[in-house]
C-alpha cells in the first residue's frame, strides 16, 4: 500500500469516527412528574415528619413547575426542618420572586435569617479569644437575638421546639 493510500485510509477513518461522535445519543427523557400525586404525597410525608421525603417530592415539583410559589414555600419549610437554612433561604427566595407580597413567606425567610445571624454570632463568640471585645460583643448579640426569637416566635404554640416557629402552609396569621 502506498503512502498516499495509507494517509487517505487513515483520514477517511478519522472522518467517519468524527461523524459518528457528532451524532451522540440523546439522554433518556426525564420521567414525567405527576405533580398532583407528588404534592399529596409530599403533604403526607411532611405531616408524618418525613422531611427528607417531603423535600425530595417538593424539589421534583418545583423542577417540573418552577412558577409554583406554594411548592417553593413548602420546600423552604422542609429544608428549614432538615436544618438546611441556606437551602431554605433559596427556596423562600424563589417563592418571593413569584409572590412578593406573601407575608408567610416573608416571615419564614426572616425566621431563617434570624437563626442564621444567631448562629454566626455564637460561632464568632466561640472563635474569639477570652477577653477579646469582639468575643464579648458577639456573645451579647447572640443573647439579644435569642431574646428576640423568644419574643417573636411562639405565635401561641406550645408544642415545643426552638422558637421562633416558621409558619406552616395551613396557618393563617
Amino acid at each position: 500500500m502506498s503512502r498516499v493510500s495509507l494517509v487517505g485510509s487513515v483520514g477517511m477513518t478519522v472522518a467517519l469516527l468524527a461523524g459518528c461522535a457528532s451524532h451522540a445519543t440523546l439522554p433518556p427523557p426525564k420521567p414525567t412528574v405527576d405533580v398532583a400525586k407528588d404534592a399529596e404525597d409530599a403533604k403526607h410525608a411532611y405531616a408524618a415528619g418525613d422531611m427528607r421525603q417531603a423535600a425530595d417530592l417538593y424539589q421534583a415539583i418545583v423542577e417540573a413547575q418552577p412558577d409554583d410559589a406554594d411548592a417553593w414555600f413548602r420546600l423552604g419549610n422542609a429544608r428549614f426542618r432538615l436544618q438546611q437554612p441556606d437551602e431554605a433561604v433559596l427556596a423562600y427566595g424563589h417563592a418571593i420572586q413569584i409572590r412578593p407580597a406573601d407575608p408567610q413567606v416573608q416571615y419564614n425567610l426572616g425566621v431563617v435569617r434570624l437563626k442564621q445571624a444567631q448562629a454566626a454570632m455564637i460561632a464568632s463568640a466561640q472563635a474569639g479569644k477570652p477577653g477579646d471585645t469582639l468575643r464579648r460583643d458577639s456573645a451579647r448579640i447572640a443573647q439579644r437575638l435569642s431574646r428576640v426569637a423568644d419574643d417573636v416566635g411562639t405565635r401561641g404554640k406550645g408544642d415545643g421546639g426552638a422558637p421562633p416557629f416558621i409558619v406552616e402552609p395551613d396557618d393563617h396569621p
